[in-house]
């Protein structure tokens, strides 16, 4: 007798950039595609982000509790800015591997919010993240079979892009289902949960 197949979904909570900062990130970001051709595996715009907390493979049974503890997490938080700092790199032993852009401003609070994360899905048996939560934007993966000698020359080009100051208010945090292709993962949102301002009276 064949077992029933056990649907699961690949997970994650973050906070979406929105479509004006998208086309910022892009422009500042132009040169860049230009000088590294097809040696870099670029983000889709519309899957930038900010990674809260990976799940990886869920039971699709645990989603109406994680839609739950999205709300319980985000529930006193109230919309707070975010700036985008410089642009950073991740790297192996072979050299460059990973471009993205960090971010300042009130860090502290999206630290919060994260913690909050942490323990509203620990009561769902999700381990608590033990690495220290390093904010970014990931937008550009050097492809596996670029050469040393050429992830420096991206490294130096890296170093050459002017970041502009740019605002980003975070005022919703979305539970986001990862399909991965051959070209790329493609995001579906489940659920998205606005942080609320306080009441005056409050």
């Amino acid at each position: 007798m064949t077992k029933p197949t056990t649907l699961t979904s690949r997970l994650f909570i973050a906070v979406l950039v929105p479509v004006t900062l998208r086309e910022e990130i892009m422009n500042m970001i132009s040169e860049l595609r230009d000088v590294s051709g097809d040696d870099v595996r670029w983000i889709n715009e519309q899957n930038l982000h900010i990674t809260l907390k990976f799940f990886g493979e869920v039971k699709s049974e645990k989603l109406p509790a994680m839609r739950l503890a999205l709300r319980e997490a985000t529930a006193r938080h109230a919309p707070f800015s975010l700036e985008l700092a410089n642009i950073g790199t991740f790297g192996g032993r072979e050299g460059l591997r990973v471009m993205w852009v960090a971010v300042a401003g009130e860090i502290l609070r999206l630290e919060a919010l994260t913690a909050d994360m942490n323990v509203a899905y620990s009561v769902l048996n999700f381990e608590r993240d033990q690495r220290p939560f390093k904010p970014h934007l990931t937008f550009g993966r050097v492809r596996d079979n670029v050469s040393t000698r050429r992830r420096a020359e991206l490294e130096v080009a890296v170093g050459k892009v002017e970041m502009p100051d740019l605002l980003w208010h975070i005022n919703a945090v979305s539970l986001i289902r990862s399909t991965l292709t051959p070209e790329g993962p493609t995001y579906e949102i489940i659920e998205t949960v606005d942080l609320i301002p306080p009441h005056p009276d409050s």
